[in-house]
């Protein structure tokens, strides 16, 4: 069943009648900054716009309407051809078309798509055909003197790989390393002459099943070469037949150390993934504020992107009992409420607001960026091909989620706060005056739009109000968003905004050197989860603070709550999520670990056992 917003759908916010009605579900006291912020997000979240996807109807009514916000302020239209709007093209995704095939010569029955084998979501659409070698874990890692590349042969051939990495690899994080990382196995394999990739899952732990990856079309992105995922029982089936022994066997050879690559004498295969790929074109939309003075040519960016998710099948973990259960669910519209409708209404409140009062020294450009949630784009977009060529920008200050302030400890997140030397004290005094407790992170990462401007050498911040239970699901929904609060992160960035703005001198940028989550270059992929959402920034307190706890996750089900802080997991001490992270890399799913966690206070200690993450 389609999810359902508790809310009425809006066609139109700009009357009369919408901001009384809005009086009164707010209170008398609230101010009409609150009130405003609060009405785009309610039009925004609303159903009628079916979750703002990149390529539907609802993100175009949802771009007119910020460009409507921005023509009602003033702003001056600095897009294509003087408009509001930046268009690019882009893929939105692939689906899987009639033909889709995989075959191995001396098969007696056909392969069945979804059983035997499902094409990854990178794969490309070539035809292919050729004799198989085993290729190992398919890594090439001269640190760890390791090539299962070395003695085999890969010229036309389709290279079988073993998903994963040795079991003695684990890093201090309790992550897998980059070597594990499906795009490097298919790089390797593809750089050597492979026409296919054909990846095999590991020895299931105790208790899981050997699961086929599902093709999901909400990627465009390929590695340019075929890639399959196959069961453990066809590719059992075919290196019984080639005599080299079985699925296991070859896993225990490797994870020892020792070598494994093979070719499988007789043993030929031949397939096709067809698709159809899917294009459309999106606007960012952006608006100038145009400063006065020597200046006025330098630029200061408020920035946020209003996509979303759209209607799709929830991807999210789901708990019953402290363990992830498998659950078959329908295509449900993901309103994103905070995610990101909160900032974007930030940045029109925000332009509202500076446009009111004297103009700033230099320009401020508001920018709504596009296709955020399938990588950047609409910041890169714009990074790349920036509509004001005689204007230099100085600094970018970005809203993403900045909805859901915790009533309780009023922490405000804030990334990239070190790409300027200026950044850090004017956050933290305008921090104070708005009664917020600033937890400063160092970490540039490429979580939103900011990213792209850090990567300009252009000073950027991601301002946060953190992690919840309802991040990309269907419940992120507007009854759910703090309004106060919500609108007070945005009044604090339209003040760092505009100091910025009238600054003697601009920003100066600085490289930020850190441990980031995957520093290595690889993805993190974690065997034991306890089902919470961590705080990523440091706040001067101790412990690392729990965001949010999944429904009947191991944290819950131990008695853990948002708004707990650990302290320590074992013998070990957590003051950050390195730690946190480092702590249980060495268990297993159904460890049972202590962990302490302060709560008002008061110490309190939960016995947490460990879900798989799988």
């Amino acid at each position: 069943m389609i999810f359902q917003n508790r809310h009425a759908s809006k066609r139109d916010w700009r009357g009369l009648v919408p901001f009384l009605v809005l009086t009164t579900l707010l209170g008398g006291c609230a101010s009409d900054f609150e009130r405003r912020f609060k009405s785009h997000i309610d039009y925004l979240a609303s159903d009628e716009l079916e979750g703002r996807g990149v390529g539907s109807p609802g993100i175009e009514m949802a771009a007119r309407y910020i460009a409507d916000q921005f023509a009602e302020i003033g702003l001056e239209p600095v897009g294509d051809d003087g408009t509001y709007f930046q268009s690019f093209d882009m893929a939105l995704n692939r689906t899987l078309a009639d033909g889709t095939r995989l075959a191995f010569d001396g098969d007696a029955a056909g392969l069945s798509r979804g059983v035997d084998f499902n094409p990854f979501s990178f794969s490309s659409g070539d035809a292919f055909s050729g004799d198989v070698v085993f290729c190992g874990y398919g890594i090439e890692a001269p640190d760890k003197d390791r090539d299962d590349f070395v003695h085999a042969d890969l010229s036309g051939k389709v290279a079988l790989i073993l998903r994963g990495e040795p079991t003695t690899w684990v890093m201090d994080d309790g992550s897998q390393s980059r070597h594990a990382m499906f795009r490097n196995k298919v790089y390797n394999a593809k750089d050597r002459g492979a026409v296919a990739v054909l990846i095999v899952n590991q020895k299931p732990l105790a208790g899981e099943a050997d699961t086929l990856m599902e093709f999901t079309s909400e990627s465009a992105d390929e590695y340019g070469i075929p890639a399959f995922h196959i069961s453990r029982a066809l590719a059992d089936a075919h290196l019984s037949r080639a005599g080299t022994g079985s699925l296991d066997e070859l896993q225990e050879k490797l994870d020892a150390g020792r070598y494994a690559s093979t070719a499988l004498k007789g043993i030929r295969v031949c397939g096709q993934a067809v698709f159809h790929k899917n294009r459309a074109p999106t606007r960012n939309v952006l608006g100038l504020l145009r400063g006065t003075g020597d200046s006025a040519d330098e630029v200061v960016v408020v920035g946020a992107h209003y996509d979303h998710l759209g209607i799709r099948t929830p991807m999210m973990r789901k708990f019953k009992g402290g363990k992830i259960v498998q659950m078959k669910q329908k295509p449900q519209i993901h309103n994103g409420a905070d995610d990101n409708a909160s900032g974007t209404s930030g940045v029109i409140e925000i332009a509202r607001m500076l446009s009111d009062g004297p103009r700033s020294r230099r320009s401020i450009l508001f920018l709504a960026f596009s296709a955020e949630e399938s990588g950047l784009h609409g910041s890169k977009y714009f990074v790349e091909h920036p509509t004001l060529p005689s204007g230099r920008i100085v600094a970018m200050l970005n809203m993403d989620m900045i909805g859901r302030m915790n009533r309780a400890d009023r922490e405000l997140q804030v990334f990239g706060i070190d790409s300027a030397q200026e950044f850090k004290e004017i956050v933290e005094r305008v921090s104070a005056s708005a009664g917020f407790t600033v937890a400063a992170s160092p970490d540039t990462g490429g979580r939103s739009d900011h990213a792209p401007f850090i990567r300009k050498e252009i000073p950027a911040m991601h301002f946060f109000s953190g992690h919840h239970g309802d991040y990309h699901k269907p419940t992120d929904d507007t009854h759910k968003i703090n309004v106060p609060d919500g609108a007070k992160v945005a009044r604090l960035v339209g003040d760092v905004a505009l100091e910025l703005a009238n600054s003697d001198a601009p920003p100066v940028y600085q490289e930020v050197k850190i441990k980031t989550l995957d520093a290595k270059g690889g993805t993190p992929t974690y065997r034991v989860v306890m089902g919470l959402a961590p705080g990523y920034g440091d706040d001067g307190k101790p412990g690392m603070s729990v965001d949010a706890v999944s429904p009947e996750g191991p944290a819950e089900v131990a008695g853990m709550k948002a708004g707990d802080r650990i302290i320590r997991i074992g013998d070990k001490n957590v003051a950050n999520i390195y730690d946190y992270m480092a702590s249980t890399r060495k268990n297993n799913p159904g460890d049972v670990v202590e962990v302490v966690v302060l709560r008002d206070g008061e110490e309190f200690t939960l016995r947490v056992t460990l879900s798989s993450a799988r």
